[in-house]
């Protein structure tokens, strides 16, 4: 039986909250004495130098240098922060997943599931991968997609425009057991709504969030049975945002579009309960559904 979120935040709390504030105090102590330096500096330059052009040029530098120390604290916290927070949260769930925060899937992977293969650039990071608690191997990583269109102004210069298509969470899971089927889930839209291939299920609040696309409707009600199809409500009603699944024989494909996940806050530790709520929201709920989503195609072929 899975722990219950009170659980898990107690947890995480005690197993991070010392490191998680030594990491931030020497952080703040040097940003602190670089700002110190670069302010007697400053002083010490307007006060016995006359050319005040290199007062300005002081100053410039200063503000640069001071806002790559920032940002240079800022990535240690960060990379502090997931390793502790989110990765424990992570093997709370399952302590047979990994979390690589640096690397994430490759565009080629995501190229395959057919979500989309129209973006230019492609970004990823915080990999989630490992084995399911029903045997399935689960590769998956936020990305970031994005258009880009390059075009000429009216003054005759080189012009770059980029247009964000996706930001949120993707995934693959290898099926064990192939149902030889095709099903889609994706969001609602009334251009599909006579659809031939649309399944109709016996549920009005998923047909207002979802779609359903298959090539065999009584394999698919087979497998998305009314406990299966309440799961797909639930994500929606608790993180409303939209999740995506593909099933395509013995792979399973899904990406939910919830923005930027597992990054740590700009100011204070990180262990503010509701953040750590967001981020059990963001994992553990599109997980359950896939590994229920699993265990019914598992189920369905077993009778079979």
């Amino acid at each position: 039986m899975r722990k219950d979120f009170e659980e898990i935040y107690n947890e995480i709390y005690e197993e991070c909250i010392m490191d998680l504030k030594q990491v931030k105090k020497r952080i703040n102590l040097s940003v602190g004495i670089v700002l110190l330096i670069l302010i007697v500096l400053n002083l010490l330059i307007l006060i016995f130098v006359s050319e005040k052009s290199l007062l300005t040029i002081s100053i410039s530098v200063s503000v640069l240098f001071s806002i790559l120390t920032f940002s240079t604290g800022r990535k240690k916290y960060s990379k502090k922060y997931k390793n502790c927070v989110i990765n424990g949260l992570i093997k709370k769930y399952n302590k047979n997943l990994e979390f690589d925060p640096q690397n994430g899937v490759s565009s080629y992977d995501y190229r395959i599931s057919n979500f989309d293969t129209t973006f230019d650039e492609y970004y990823s990071e915080d990999r989630i991968y490992g084995q399911l608690e029903n045997g399935a191997y689960i590769n998956a990583s936020e990305i970031t997609t994005y258009i880009v269109n390059e075009y000429v102004d009216g003054y005759g210069e080189s012009k770059t425009d980029k247009t964000q298509t996706f930001r949120g969470y993707y995934g693959a899971v290898k099926l064990e057991k192939n149902p030889s089927i095709e099903i889609t889930i994706l969001g609602d839209n009334f251009t599909r709504k006579y659809s031939k291939k649309r399944l109709e299920v016996d549920s009005s609040e998923f047909e207002k969030y979802y779609d359903c696309i298959t090539d065999d409707r009584v394999k698919a009600m087979e497998i998305f049975t009314s406990d299966l199809i309440e799961k797909y409500v639930d994500i929606m009603k608790v993180n409303k945002y939209l999740f995506e699944v593909k099933i395509n024989n013995n792979m399973l494909y899904f990406r939910y579009k919830c923005g930027n996940v597992f990054e740590a806050p700009a100011v204070g530790i990180g262990l503010n309960k509701e953040l750590i709520r967001k981020n059990y929201k963001l994992f553990f709920y599109p997980l359950e559904v896939i590994e229920e989503t699993v265990n019914h195609i598992y189920s369905y072929v077993d009778t079979k």
